[in-house]
């Protein structure tokens, strides 16, 4: 797969003040392994990008770097750099921890959500039944997300928030690819988890949600490695 393939654009323009270029080049990228546009165990080289990007070799190199820090990549001498793989053992780990903090999350969300939470609850419901009927499935992935950060949001823990995305990262690595093969079921989930925070209810959307989590981790795990 050429880099052109993978649609992985950067503009220098849109590197703020407090942003490095190496900082942005380990976001575009990161994004890219999750997403899927870098298959796990394929290769990535540094100069094939440096001359995509239009940046010299040195940010990029320090972004592979830092990739290999967060675990996105593996780096070994007359290796290279690759992709890390997929495992299934980690995924049981990831899915099963993630339904833990989703669950104080959503329980968290229901205890001190406010109007301009709920406001925002009620339009990404709205939205969603709108793409579902449409079966438009790139919005729902959106509101799917939207979804998670809004639970955030309205929990009001920047650490336990830190923590959950982190683990949203994860998770998507694994199951972005099959996420088709999912069904829609899960958004009537969501809009259950919604209701609930309204309601006030943390204990059944917390309960809700993690039950969620661990299925969707187990239906990942049949689809990759049947």
């Amino acid at each position: 797969m050429t880099l052109d393939a993978l649609q992985i654009n950067l503009s220098l323009p849109t590197v703020g003040p407090s942003e490095t270029l190496p900082a942005r080049v380990h976001a575009i990228l990161e994004q890219a392994i999750i997403d899927g546009r870098f298959e796990p165990e394929s290769r990535i080289h540094a100069d094939d990008l440096a001359a995509h990007f239009g940046v010299s070799r040195i940010p990029v190199r320090e972004a592979l770097r830092s990739l290999h820090e967060a675990g996105w990549v593996e780096i070994r001498p007359r290796y290279g750099v690759r992709v890390r793989s997929r495992d299934p053992l980690e995924l049981d780990d990831l899915f099963e921890f993630r339904a833990e903090v989703e669950r104080t999350v959503a329980r968290f969300a229901a205890e001190r959500r406010d109007e301009d939470d709920l406001a925002a609850f009620a339009e990404i419901v709205e939205s969603s039944r709108v793409a579902r009927d449409a079966h438009d499935l790139e919005t729902l992935d959106a509101n799917g997300l939207r979804l998670y950060a809004t639970l955030r949001a309205a929990a009001k823990n920047a650490v336990m928030a830190e923590s959950s995305v982190s683990l949203e990262k994860r998770a998507r690595f694994y199951y972005v690819t099959i996420a088709n093969d999912l069904g829609l079921d899960w958004t009537y989930v969501h809009e259950r988890v919604v209701d609930f925070i309204r309601a006030g209810d943390g204990i059944a959307a917390g309960d809700l949600i993690h039950d969620h989590i661990l299925k969707t981790g187990q239906q990942t795990r049949e689809l990759l490695f049947r």
